[in-house]
């Protein structure tokens, strides 16, 4: 197999950026992905060794996916002091992607439309979600997560088929399992694919296979500093019974509190299942109760202590600290009072058991084991995904790794 100038292993948000705004300049580029180019691409579940579940995609796209479309800016003063400003590129972002609050024609007027009136007089400021959806396309089913149905939401899949148009090259099923390195600077990658166990040369290596994988390629890239620290933005959801409010028909995710984000790390937004399956997994025995009334549910997203490891054979330890508890104190009387504010009653208000994470990073952090330029101490060898962000950021963290991702294309280029 030839030599390339550039390989980058994931095809999510960092991955598939880097690769169209690359390409466009003339790059040459391997794709380097170990799941497949399917729609939509299984949800994996990496349970930590205390139980907590956390959440991955792998295949063309990443999580981009199979997230719920959520277009915030995250991290934003806490990287311009590091001497990362992004402005440019989020302009940049926001001015091309459909990312915008979400529209009124996707909100039901006994739903959250009827919800930001009551929450605006109460003075709760809650918001519209910037969303990347396209509301002409959207049908409300609510199935966001698992993949857009209608093609309503934006995924980086749009970036990687420019990327391939511009002659990018991708290997599906792929996995990277070393760099090579050959006197302090980056020559390649070890890969195992349907060809077996490859050498695939390159000028420079990127990686961006996400905050669990990541760290796993390093260590065995000799790397140790890699995956001691990992945050996974915690969420656990409220829920109340609403007679008068049903938001079942919109998309997840709809409004949004951040009025203690930037301080505190804590933010909320209205959730709403619909699918059974899900259902069941979110709310156990108590999922009949609620499929059968409307209801509103509340997600208090943390920015948890970075304090999890991520192993070399894979495995990881994440664990809920004292911390990250009192966060949770404070998002959930929050929660608690936006719910009555619903009009949900204290007797139905209820706080799921499971707790869970799909923000997943530090694990190669920026000052720690990359620089500024997202490059580690081997020359040539870059990360580029939620392992560089240095904190939790409490949101959602997509459009973030975008604008690190054009940052870096124009350092490569």
């Amino acid at each position: 197999m030839r030599h390339h100038e550039i390989i980058i292993v994931g095809s999510g948000a960092g991955g598939a950026t880097l690769a169209r705004d690359l390409c466009r300049q003339g790059k040459d580029v391997l794709i380097l992905e170990m799941g497949a180019d399917t729609f939509p691409p299984p949800l994996s579940i990496a349970t930590s060794q205390e139980g907590i579940d956390i959440y991955q995609a792998f295949g063309a796209g990443g999580a981009t996916v199979l997230c719920n479309g959520n277009g915030v800016r995250a991290l934003e003063r806490d990287l311009a002091a590091l001497g990362i400003d992004l402005q440019d590129e989020y302009a940049a972002l926001e001015a091309e992607l459909p990312v915008a609050p979400i529209a009124d024609s996707l909100l039901s007027p006994e739903g959250s439309l009827k919800l930001l009136d009551v929450f605006g007089a109460a003075g709760i400021p809650m918001r519209r979600m910037p969303k990347f959806i396209d509301a002409t396309k959207c049908k409300g089913c609510g199935h966001c997560s698992l993949g857009c149905p209608n093609g309503a939401k934006w995924d980086c899949r749009v970036f990687l088929n420019d990327a391939l148009t511009h002659g990018a090259e991708v290997l599906y099923h792929t996995t990277v399992t070393q760099v090579l390195i050959e006197n302090g600077r980056v020559v390649g990658v070890e890969a195992t694919g349907p060809a077996g166990v490859e050498r695939l040369t390159a000028d420079v290596v990127v990686l961006a296979a996400g905050g669990l994988k990541t760290p796993v390629i390093l260590q065995h890239s000799g790397i140790d500093a890699a995956g001691r620290r990992l945050f996974v933005d915690l969420c656990e959801i409220w829920c109340g019974v609403t007679p008068d409010i049903d938001i079942s028909r919109e998309p997840p995710m709809q409004l949004v509190y951040t009025e203690m984000a930037q301080e505190h790390r804590i933010s909320l937004c209205t959730v709403h299942v619909s699918n059974r399956e899900k259902l069941r997994y979110y709310f156990a025995d108590k999922s009949e109760l609620f499929s059968k009334n409307h209801w509103v549910g509340i997600l208090v997203k943390i920015g948890d202590e970075a304090t999890g490891r991520v192993f070399p054979d894979g495995s990881v330890s994440k664990r809920v600290t004292d911390g990250d508890r009192s966060k949770f104190e404070q998002g959930g009387a929050q929660a608690r009072k936006i719910l009555q504010t619903a009009g949900a009653t204290d007797d139905s208000i209820i706080k799921l058991d499971k707790i869970y994470g799909g923000h997943n990073g530090a694990t190669a952090a920026i000052g720690e084991v990359v620089n500024t330029e997202l490059q580690t101490a081997v020359a040539g060898l870059f990360v580029c995904d939620a392992s560089v962000l240095p904190l939790a950021p409490g949101l959602p963290p997509m459009l973030t790794i975008m604008a690190l991702a054009k940052r870096l294309a124009k350092t490569l280029v």
